[in-house]
């Protein structure tokens, strides 16, 4: 994708340029995770459902690629939307007549807020890292694989749980046959008491 698509930081453009230039940049976005065939039935918010979702199949939802796209993707989709309000929702009010709509965007200056490279830069670190992790496993990883080991070792890193289990449940076993040897031992005392 070229970084050139929406003006950088501090561009004057009029309304009816910047919407173009962030639709056009959105659609860009989009056609370089979905392809240019859904563009129609997707949009931004489920590009990053997409990747949260794909974050959390592979354990690596706290990597700080996704967190950094999360937050780049809201503040374009938070600035998008103040651009279609206006100011103070001045451009709301006006989608009923599009005459004065078109005379509003072509009057009223607009000033991009909004960091694309960094956007596209985070899109770019995000499709790396889910590349890496898809890459080690097969769609049926977690069922069966001969190489799971290899590669499903790699999301469990730093994850104490199977540790804790290992060294608990034989604990846990010993302390309970401990317990029913002794209970034995006081109930056959008792039975031996009583009967002779």
């Amino acid at each position: 994708m070229q970084v050139n698509e929406i003006p950088s930081i501090g561009t004057t453009l009029t309304y009816g340029e910047a919407i173009l230039a962030y639709n056009r940049f959105e659609r860009s976005m989009l056609e370089k995770r979905c392809g240019a065939g859904l563009l129609p039935a997707v949009g931004l918010y489920d590009l990053l459902w997409q990747f949260e979702s794909l974050a959390q199949k592979f354990g690596i939802e706290g990597k700080g690629a996704f967190s950094r796209l999360k937050r780049e993707i809201r503040t374009f989709s938070s600035e998008r939307t103040a651009l279609a309000n206006g100011v103070n929702g001045k451009r709301f009010y006006l989608m009923q007549d599009s005459q004065a709509l078109r005379r509003h965007d072509e009057t009223h200056i607009f000033q991009v807020g909004f960091d694309g490279d960094a956007l596209v830069g985070e899109l770019d670190e995000a499709l790396a890292l889910l590349a890496d992790e898809a890459g080690g496993g097969d769609e049926y990883g977690d069922v069966y694989s001969p190489g799971w080991p290899d590669w499903g070792s790699t999301n469990r890193e730093g994850d104490p749980f199977p540790k804790w289990l290992g060294v608990g449940l034989p604990v846990l076993t010993v302390c309970l046959g401990i317990s029913l040897i002794v209970h034995a031992i006081f109930q056959g005392g008792l039975y031996c008491k009583w009967f002779f």
